[in-house]
């Protein structure tokens, strides 16, 4: 940016550095986006970026001096090694581990001042030196990047830094390859006398490497998910449940859980393990441990991991509370303020959990919706079908859901199957002609889709006969379907 008189070979090579590290390894910005290179006019061009650089951040919040202010700091002081951490390994790893930058300090990155969002970026990548040891990146960046803060604002100071920085490599390259790389950091320490609380850094990374192996690593933003949820419950001790329920939903969507869940598949149950469940009875807290280590091992589908829920409602003695909160693990289309219980219904396998959810009409009547607990209930939902002049066929494979009265009557239902490990296809939706425009069918359809969608489906077809009903919820016509489908990442449950 400064250097005018920089010889066209040299700009010439720069801006390939520019262009070559500009994604990291998992196709995510690391510098500002490339804009273009005009030789003639020795200028070239890249994207505008608005916020500071933490190292001014860092200053001009410490100026103010309040200790509402300092805390805050204090607060996102890991997020920022994490944050930094990652992006220097991330340049490092690009260039297959052989190319390190020099220069990892406050002033040349810049980090989002909330811990839900993403975007850190590097200014510059000229300060560069060949070199493939991890004891050098790991030394240098604490030198640089944390020592030297820390002599400026001490108040940042946490004895867990090291758990940051090595989190901050883990995120970036995997747990396989950076605990390869802790190991090797840790040999080439103690063949050094000359390093500082050499001691202390081994303590740490021995711990980190023990607890990955242990329960598995816990990514970014469920870390600060976990964490925030805590400081929460630090300042509001006494929230119900209720309240409870409603943040962890409003955090599972503000750090993008969900989508962390593709990748990490025990995201939903060490979450729950360490906000809602963290006092539970031993053997909850141990089964739910039980299960995210079998989600971090085993490739299990939608299915298994539903069923591995709905077994720990089989624990004794669990308190209201916890089934409350495990509802919520087992089923997260549920609201907070959602009316729903587990009850146990009969089939061919025996006793299955049975999702009931309670909401009100459009004349402010309560109903029930639930998959049927008896084969009685099923022909009743078949007689329903053909007293409505509906002909249909129900097999083996089809599932369904029923809607009935207060009084325990069926007085509407639908019925679906799987079709492929991403696809269900709705057959047909009756409600009783007595309690027709109540808003029933519209109840019915959206909590199909919620369950289908918690069940990690992404599409729902049915067929070319009543399209103008269909429409209402999002259903299109698209070439490669014989009838009409819905894609469920773009629905959203309007009741």
């Amino acid at each position: 940016h400064l250097n005018r008189n920089l010889p066209p070979a040299i700009v010439k090579e720069e801006l390939k550095w520019l262009i070559v590290a500009g994604t990291d390894i998992r196709n995510e910005r690391l510098l500002p986006h490339f804009g273009g290179f005009w030789e003639e006019y020795e200028l070239w061009t890249e994207a505008f970026v608005p916020r500071d650089s933490l190292g001014k951040f860092l200053e001009r919040e410490s100026k103010r001096n309040e200790s509402e202010s300092r805390q805050r700091l204090f607060e996102l002081w890991p997020h920022f090694v994490w944050n930094a951490a990652a992006a220097y390994m991330n340049f490092w790893a690009i260039t297959n581990f052989k190319i390190q930058l020099t220069n990892p300090m406050p002033e040349y990155i810049t980090i989002p001042t909330h811990d839900y969002q993403l975007g850190t970026l590097l200014y510059s990548v000229s300060k560069r030196k060949s070199s493939d040891s991890p004891k050098e990146f790991f030394i240098t960046f604490f030198n640089l990047f944390v020592k030297n803060t820390l002599d400026k604002y001490s108040f940042l100071d946490k004895k867990s830094i090291w758990n940051y920085i090595f989190s901050g490599v883990t995120e970036c390259v995997g747990e396989e390859t950076s605990l390869k790389l802790i190991k090797r950091f840790m040999e080439e320490l103690k063949a050094d006398s000359e390093i500082q609380n050499k001691k202390e850094i081994l303590f740490r990374a021995e711990e980190f490497i023990k607890s990955v192996n242990r329960e598995g690593f816990i990514p970014k933003s469920l870390f600060f998910a976990i964490k925030r949820f805590h400081r929460w419950v630090k300042i509001n001790h006494d929230a119900d449940r209720i309240a409870q329920a409603q943040m962890l939903y409003e955090l599972y969507e503000t750090y993008q859980l969900f989508d962390l869940e593709k990748e990490f598949k025990h995201t939903r149950s060490v979450f729950f393990l360490k906000t809602a469940c963290n006092n539970s009875s031993a053997e909850l807290k141990n089964k739910l441990v039980n299960i995210s280590q079998k989600q971090r091992k085993d490739d299990l589908n939608a299915e298994q991991n539903q069923k591995l829920y709905l077994e720990l409602h089989e624990i004794p003695e669990l308190t209201d509370e916890e089934k409350f909160f495990l509802t919520r693990l087992s089923y997260p289309h549920l609201k907070p303020e959602d009316t729903a219980a587990l009850v146990q219904s009969e089939s061919h396998d025996g006793k299955i959990p049975n999702l009931v959810v309670q909401l009100m009409d459009e004349d402010g009547n309560s109903f029930l919706i639930r998959a049927p607990s008896s084969p009685r209930e099923i022909s009743r939902l078949h007689t329903l079908f053909l007293d409505s002049n509906l002909i249909v066929n129900f097999r083996p494979e089809h599932r369904f859901l029923v809607a009935l009265s207060e009084r325990g009557f069926i007085i509407g239902g639908l019925f679906y199957e799987r079709t492929d490990e991403q696809t269900a296809h709705m057959e047909k939706i009756v409600v009783s002609s007595r309690y027709r425009r109540k808003g029933i069918s519209e109840a019915l359809m959206n909590e199909l889709f919620n369950r289908l969608k918690s069940e990690h489906f992404n599409f729902v077809t049915t067929g070319f006969f009543r399209p103008e009903y269909f429409y209402r919820f999002g259903f299109k016509v698209e070439k490669k379907y014989s009838g009409l489908v819905l894609d469920l990442k773009n629905f959203s449950d309007k009741k």
